[in-house]
């Protein structure tokens, strides 16, 4: 298994940059994305989280000089789905230390940029009114039977 990270703190720095806002833009990628979220959903419910991850993310953005508008910028549908992702992987896992939480799931099949387009279409993804509001998924309903049956398909192909 690759490991992302080899200490909680380094885990530690990344949130508190981010939520400072000091944060490198170009340390933003969808694993930090990912491990943000498994960060906040292992220290608060899911609504608590989901609040704070948007405003998070919302702020961020605009921090660092980036829009947040119908094309580009924060993505409510994304956000959302991630965040559904995240919480039930934390929610299988509830024992696991941060550390063990984040590069578990950054090495699993839930970590791959693609999983939205098995839920998807890629129009409804990239729609402005995707961006802006959550949409239920239009291919696959997205839940945990569904997400279970992606991490046993990965396991059995191994």
């Amino acid at each position: 298994m690759t490991e992302y990270y080899t200490t909680e703190a380094e885990i530690e720095q990344l949130v508190k940059e981010f939520i400072s806002h000091s944060l490198d833009k170009n340390k933003w990628t969808h694993a930090a994305h990912l491990t943000v979220a498994a960060w906040h959903l292992k220290k608060f419910n899911i609504n608590e989280a989901t609040c704070l991850l948007r405003s998070g993310i919302i702020s961020y953005n605009l921090s660092v000089g980036n829009k947040n508008n119908g094309s580009e910028g924060y993505h409510e549908k994304l956000t959302v789905f991630w965040i559904s992702v995240v919480s039930f992987f934390v929610q299988k896992h509830p024992h696991q230390a941060i550390l063990e939480t984040c590069n578990t799931l950054l090495a699993s099949t839930l970590a791959d940029k693609a999983l939205p387009f098995y839920f998807y279409e890629k129009e409804y993804i990239l729609s402005q009114a995707g961006r802006a509001n959550f949409i239920p998924a239009d291919k696959e309903e997205l839940n945990h039977e569904h997400l279970e049956n992606i991490l046993q398909q990965a396991l059995s192909a191994v």
